[in-house]
C-alpha cells in the first residue's frame, strides 16, 4: 500500500484578484477625484495654438490677464504697486526650495543657474501669463512691459491646443 502520492501537483495559485480588484478601484478614484493643475478662478479663453509644448512647471508663478487688462494672481486682482512684491516673494520662495533641494541631495545634482555680480547663483525670474484671448495686442505689451521693467527675464504666455481639453 502506497500513502505517498508521486504525481506532479501544481502550487496553488495566490488570490490576486482581489488585489487587482483594489488596485483597479484606486485607479478610478484617483482619476476621479485627482487634479493635475489649478484651474484658473478668473473666466478667461486661453488662445488657441497650432502645437502645445505641455513642458511647464505648474510651481511658476501664474498670473492671469482678462480682457479688460487686469491683472490676476490666485483670482484676487494684483494692484500694479503690488506686482513687484509678488514677484520678489514668488522668486524668494523659489530661491529656497531650490537651496533646500540642494542641501537635500548634495548639491551636485542641481544644474548651475547664470552667476550674479557677486559669485552667487541666482535664478531668473519666471512668469506664466494666461492672457484672454480677447485682449487687445496694445494691453499685452503694456503689461509684458511692466513685467520686464520688475524685473522678470521669461515670460511664457499659457495657451491650449486643439488636442488638450
Amino acid at each position: 500500500m502506497n500513502l505517498e502520492d508521486n504525481s506532479p501537483r501544481r502550487p496553488p495559485l495566490e488570490p490576486v484578484l482581489p488585489l487587482i480588484n483594489v488596485v483597479f478601484l484606486l485607479l478610478i478614484f484617483f482619476m476621479v477625484a485627482g487634479q493635475l493643475a489649478p484651474r484658473p478662478t478668473v473666466d478667461v479663453t486661453a488662445p488657441n495654438s497650432a502645437e502645445a509644448a505641455t513642458e511647464e512647471d505648474p510651481s511658476q508663478l501664474m498670473l492671469i490677464l482678462d480682457k479688460q487688462g487686469v491683472l490676476f494672481h490666485d483670482g484676487e486682482p494684483v494692484a500694479e504697486a503690488s506686482l513687484a512684491t509678488l514677484i520678489a516673494k514668488h522668486q524668494a520662495e523659489r530661491e529656497k526650495e531650490a537651496a533646500d533641494k540642494a542641501a537635500a541631495n548634495g548639491a551636485a545634482e542641481i544644474p548651475a543657474a547664470p552667476a550674479a555680480e557677486g559669485g552667487q547663483e541666482t535664478t531668473l525670474p519666471l512668469v506664466r501669463l494666461l492672457a484672454d484671448a480677447g485682449v487687445p495686442l496694445s494691453v499685452l505689451r503694456e503689461n509684458l512691459g511692466k513685467l520686464r521693467d520688475l524685473g522678470v527675464e521669461e515670460v511664457r504666455l499659457v495657451t491650449q491646443s486643439e488636442n488638450t481639453p
